[in-house]
């Protein structure tokens, strides 16, 4: 990260304290074993359908569990369900090919409270293909950040094969999450202050480098008017998250979404399951990306809702962002457009590319990029699940993007 988005991240209080090594890592983990954190790394990009956790708030009778899992599956379009953990819950998951993030903080197998159930529970479950991940945390740390990274290395131990899901209250203690196969926080960023969702989102990933980790984040379902804005904000939410490292997305909350006794979907749950349908293509390609090792972004002159900027005479960032101004030595230039990029290499190799999201969530981009360096482009079509080669004219490429939309373009 550039110098003054650190020092912007610094003055938010959530970037990584200046403290004695003893100090920032009182739980020092195991030594990585890197091929197994690369093995257990979902290869989907996860969006999760919640109801709460620390308790069993899914329906209780599998009839009806397997009627919420057909209705987020068919018409939701969500490809994973947090739950508590059951062998008839696993199964009925595995029926209808959506993934389980197994709760630990349920009384029969919580995490710290029943430890030794835990461990049996997280052996149990070593390789089973239907689990993606462990939930965590996600609450505030307060002092309890030294424990929760205990949890994190125990789980490691216990199970290799699944990832974790960790998270915090925007960037509080996030230091203690950052061997956290999926560094996550919660903000609520358009009900709590827009401004804050690039601060957050690069704390996240600046934490997220120390062991190459990825993003997890807890959104919620009713980021603008239900049915209207909603899905352009809820769109721009996972998209600039995604551009920063994000694979797996927690809607908040399910009774939010749907009413939890018809199991039908209100106007906020059907803005989810469009932003779900608009990422589902890129749900396979999304993980291939390993965590961005520069994000960038271009002046703006509008603001996120498509309110003009007023001129200074200088170049205006978004909030957080005045320090990702593209170097001028890079290679890709931005001609046109209003963007934040997130750099990347495809994982195990040395293919390049980028994932540029929109910055306005009501307006649409006409982005030109120039190449300074011979490569081939392509850029990935949602409507064939396939990439499309670029054009090229006097080594600028050119491409749109919708509004609160994105692009993942390849380099070769």
């Amino acid at each position: 990260m550039r110098a003054a988005a650190l020092a912007a991240i610094t003055l938010l209080g959530i970037g990584s304290a200046a403290l004695p090594a003893a100090a920032q890592d009182p739980n020092p983990a195991p030594p990585l074993d890197q091929e197994a954190q690369a093995k257990r790394r979902p290869r989907l990009y996860l969006t999760v359908f919640n109801n709460g956790y620390g308790g069993d708030t899914m329906p209780a009778e599998p009839a009806r569990f397997e009627q919420l899992v057909t209705t987020l599956s068919s018409a939701g379009n969500f490809n994973a369900v947090m739950c508590t953990y059951s062998a008839e819950r696993l199964e009925i998951c595995k029926k209808h090919g959506i993934k389980m993030i197994v709760d630990l903080l349920g009384p029969e197998h919580h995490i710290y409270k029943n430890a030794k159930a835990c461990e049996e529970l997280c052996t149990r479950l070593r390789n089973d293909p239907t689990v993606a991940a462990y939930h965590l945390w996600s609450d505030r740390l307060g002092k309890q950040g030294a424990g929760r990274e205990r949890d994190i290395n125990n789980v490691h131990q216990w199970d290799p094969t699944h990832a974790t899901y960790s998270g915090t209250y925007m960037n509080e203690g996030i230091r203690h999450l950052a061997n956290s196969d999926l560094v996550s926080f919660y903000d609520f960023a358009w009900k709590r202050g827009i401004e804050r969702n690039f601060p957050h989102l690069l704390g996240a990933w600046n934490q997220a480098k120390i062991h190459d980790n990825r993003l997890g984040r807890y959104v919620e379902c009713d980021a603008g008017l239900p049915g209207k804005g909603n899905f352009n904000r809820s769109l721009f939410t996972q998209n600039t998250s995604i551009a920063c490292g994000l694979r797996a997305v927690l809607w908040f909350i399910g009774s939010g979404q749907m009413n939890m006794q018809s199991l039908k979907f209100n106007e906020a749950g059907l803005d989810a399951a469009k932003v779900n349908a608009w990422l589902k293509p890129l749900w396979l390609e999304i993980p291939k990306l390993g965590l961005p090792t520069a994000i960038y972004a271009t002046p703006v002159t509008k603001d996120f809702n498509d309110k003009p900027i007023i001129a200074t005479g200088q170049p205006v960032y978004a909030p957080g962002l005045e320090g990702c101004a593209i170097p001028k030595e890079f290679w890709i230039q931005a001609v046109s457009g209003e963007f934040v990029m997130g750099v990347s290499k495809y994982d195990g190799t040395a293919t390049d590319a980028i994932y540029l999201a929109n910055l306005n969530a009501y307006a649409e981009q006409d982005v030109k990029l120039k190449l300074t360096k011979p490569v081939k482009a392509a850029i990935f079509s949602r409507e064939t699940g396939q990439y499309a080669e670029l054009k090229q004219t006097a080594g600028e490429i050119g491409f749109k993007l919708e509004p609160g939309g994105a692009a993942l373009v390849r380099f070769e």
